[in-house]
């Protein structure tokens, strides 16, 4: 076993134990739980805890009680709660080496209990999302003794999931002859797989491949789930400021400054308030086996986007590799980033985006960036 496995194996059973209670900030009125939804594959899984209202919650873990033949679980406590018989009647079952299934009842008069009963002792995490209101919570496996961590997918192949942001009800941002984030970025999204799809090597998804809206914690499931080894969200930068201009491109982690703090907010649909109360889910292992990888690609993107556009379509603003808290790259289990490309609240910039050989000369330079990366840089998994 390597010494990040040992590291990773030790810490997730660690914090499955001693991980204190995390207590949700959210105020307190009579909510009801609508839906549990799930994403898995053997080492990790995600569940999605549905809300028609912003709700207190706790969760904690509690270990194996054999006498009661009970497993090792985890569970969501929600204050003031309601749900439907039929989650109570119907658990979710998963069965996938990590957990059982997810059930939820009446734990008292007011408070909704759900339990994720695990297979095995395994790290967590919990934060809750807004606009509509759900609790999510992230369970992760390190490799068992011997077991190999994960490696490129099918017949070898690099499979790299493209994240064309918002879509669907969420325009993104808008520029001031009315151009949408959502429809360009869709754009760059389909330019890049088709260009990457040419190299045998690679294997591209996409999040969505049209006008539709996906929650952010679906995104970053769908490539766990996926087995990516790369995960590329695409975005337009905005700003009150309309001189504002650049590129950008962003790993996971705290803000490296307000300005990307503002961003990450507003990506995440959140103020910058909330964000500052979820900063937990930055600082875990969920950042330790990729996040150098991360950051290699991250730049690697930039230092593309920028040097091709500087040629063919003149002088580009370069911002740099930032740090930020988005909730699209939290859980991702592979090297991750998010590009934020151009500022569609400059009339000069919006300008440049509704040319199509100005979003070409990006999806060329994000097809460039993947391909160096992938021949150079050693894709990491967690626990890799």
């Amino acid at each position: 076993m390597s010494s990040l496995t040992r590291h990773l194996l030790v810490a997730a059973v660690a914090a499955s134990l001693l991980f204190p209670p995390h207590v949700s900030p959210s105020p307190a009125r009579f909510a009801a739980v609508s839906g549990i939804r799930h994403w898995t594959n053997r080492e990790y899984t995600r569940v999605v805890i549905d809300l028609d209202a912003e709700a207190k919650y706790e969760a904690d873990f509690l270990p194996a009680d054999p006498a009661r033949n009970l497993p090792p679980r985890i569970f969501i406590d929600i204050q003031r709660a309601s749900l439907r018989d039929e989650i109570v009647r119907h658990p979710t079952e998963v069965h996938n080496g990590l957990l059982t299934r997810v059930r939820a009842g009446r734990f008292r008069a007011d408070v909704v209990r759900v339990v994720i009963d695990l297979e095995r002792e395994s790290g967590y995490r919990v934060f809750d999302l807004s606009d509509p209101p759900r609790i999510i919570v992230d369970v992760e496996g390190a490799p068992a003794e011997g077991q190999h961590a994960a490696v490129p997918d099918k017949f070898g192949k690099i499979v790299v999931m493209l994240d064309p942001g918002h879509g669907g009800k969420d325009p993104g941002a808008i520029g001031p002859t009315g151009l949408k984030e959502k429809d360009v970025v869709l754009t760059i999204g389909r330019m890049v797989r088709e260009k990457l799809s040419r190299y045998r090597q690679f294997e591209v998804d996409m999040t969505r491949d049209s006008d539709v809206f996906i929650p952010l914690e679906e995104r970053t499931a769908m490539a766990n789930q996926g087995n990516a080894d790369i995960f590329v969200s695409l975005h337009i930068n905005s700003s009150s400021n309309r001189k504002a201009r650049g590129i950008s491109t962003y790993v996971l982690s705290r803000a490296t400054d307000r300005e990307a703090l503002e961003l990450a907010a507003r990506e995440n649909g959140v103020s910058v308030k909330k964000l500052s109360e979820v900063k937990f889910i930055i600082d875990d292992l969920s950042t330790y086996g990729r996040k150098k990888e991360s950051l290699k690609l991250a730049k690697t993107v930039n230092d593309a986007i920028v040097r091709n556009i500087s040629s063919r379509h003149g002088p580009v603003h370069d911002l740099g590799l930032k740090q930020a808290p988005f909730y699209v790259l939290v859980g991702a289990r592979m090297t991750a980033v998010l590009v934020e490309t151009s500022f569609i609240s400059n009339r000069k910039e919006e300008a440049r985006l509704r040319r199509h050989e100005y979003l070409e000369t990006i999806a060329d330079s994000v097809v460039e960036a993947i391909r160096y990366y992938g021949d150079n840089g050693t894709l990491a998994r967690a626990g890799s």
